[in-house]
């Protein structure tokens, strides 16, 4: 885990700390802007001030991610999880759980949330700071506005946005703000080979992200016999460099659990977390110890490690040209710090990797 002290930060980061106290803010940018550590920074100052501020983000894994960051800047802070915060928030005005649409429990009755609110005369001082904002309803946005409460969201702009997900201009609107989102233009995360092979997959013509100036191996794409093989060669990297992290991304939850096995033969076990949604073995990861952890694609969102390995390129067997299929991998891509390494099993490159320039993507054929 690695965060810049306030020393280190650049200038367009320090703008985001300088935001003012009051009001509602939105800060935007591409994968490796600096919204995750800008979020952090963000509540800590808030804090500071001697606001009541509340971090989170939606994803679990994240959370747990966020509230390791930086243990002196987020142990003043109440680093939380968005479901978590409307129910606590919920159940201390109301003495019970916020309403809801569906059997689970989890889609919440926004406009019945809004009538008690307005009939009880409800409102908060306190201050959120979300991180990955456009994972959230829209609906909460408007709550927020409606509560008086201040917010300080993070978010990606130009992605495709799922139900119960919102655009940066829909918060814009529903939280009545006039100012453009601030936006972090700069790439403080990965190495300009990276950054260059990751371009490939961006979509539409929003705020671009200057390519960084440092510099890094090519990343690679090896076609490779078995995932034994390919693990491999994670074990070789962890031996040269065993205090660099190492993030294997994986399609599905089977195939994270086959890496976690391997690893474990190779005797890398003690070294290794893996992080599954819901399963009480894999639902928790210590990001200041055991440097390789193994994810999935719906958890890597936020997340960084210093080299990325992707073992299982043959299940995306989407269309290529899709925009969820190229956003999938310009977020994996952006993972990586220093190096990012794929691998396939099966005769052909995949289709999405098959049209990227030599130039940006070094080829093992095995």
């Amino acid at each position: 885990m690695k965060i810049p002290s306030l020393l280190d930060l650049e200038i367009e980061q320090h703008s985001v700390i300088d935001l003012p106290f009051r009001g509602s803010h939105v800060i935007t940018g591409a994968p490796g802007g600096g919204k995750t550590v800008m979020a952090v920074y963000r509540a800590w100052a808030l804090a500071t001030a001697g606001r009541d501020v509340a971090l989170f983000t939606r994803s679990n894994l994240l959370h747990q991610y966020l509230a390791q960051m930086a243990p002196d800047l987020t142990e003043a802070l109440n680093v939380t999880t968005y479901h978590r915060w409307i129910r606590e928030f919920w159940h201390r005005r109301f003495r019970t759980d916020p309403p809801t649409v569906d059997e689970d429990g989890w889609i919440y009755d926004w406009v019945e949330m809004q009538r008690e609110c307005i009939v009880q005369r409800v409102g908060a001082t306190a201050h959120l700071v979300i991180d990955e904002g456009q994972k959230l309803p829209v609906a909460f946005y408007r709550l927020c506005r409606l509560l008086g409460v201040g917010v300080t969201v993070c978010a990606d702009a130009n992605q495709p946005i799922g139900d119960d997900e919102s655009t940066v201009s829909e918060i814009c609107r529903a939280l009545g703000l006039q100012a453009d989102p601030l936006v972090l233009r700069d790439n403080h995360r990965t190495t300009r080979e990276i950054a260059m092979l990751a371009s490939e997959f961006r979509e539409g013509t929003g705020d671009e992200i200057a390519l960084p100036t440092r510099v890094g191996p090519t990343p690679t794409v090896r076609r490779v016999p078995s995932l034994k093989h390919f693990l491999a060669e994670v074990s070789r990297c962890f031996d040269a460099e065993p205090e660099r992290s190492i993030g294997i991304i994986c399609r599905s939850t089977h195939t994270l659990r086959d890496v976690q096995s391997e690893l474990r033969r190779l005797g890398l076990s003690r070294h290794t977390q893996a992080y599954v949604h819901d399963d009480q073995y894999r639902s928790v990861i210590n990001f200041s110890t055991r440097p390789i952890r193994i994810v999935s694609t719906a958890s890597m969102k936020g997340l960084e490690f210093d080299s990325v390995f992707v073992p299982d390129l043959d299940a995306y067997t989407e269309d290529p040209t899709g925009v969820e299929a190229r956003l999938r991998f310009l977020v994996m891509c952006t993972r990586a710090r220093e190096d990012l390494h794929f691998a396939h099993r099966g005769p052909q490159e995949p289709a999405i990797l098959s049209n990227i320039p030599e130039s940006l993507l070094i080829r093992h054929p095995g």
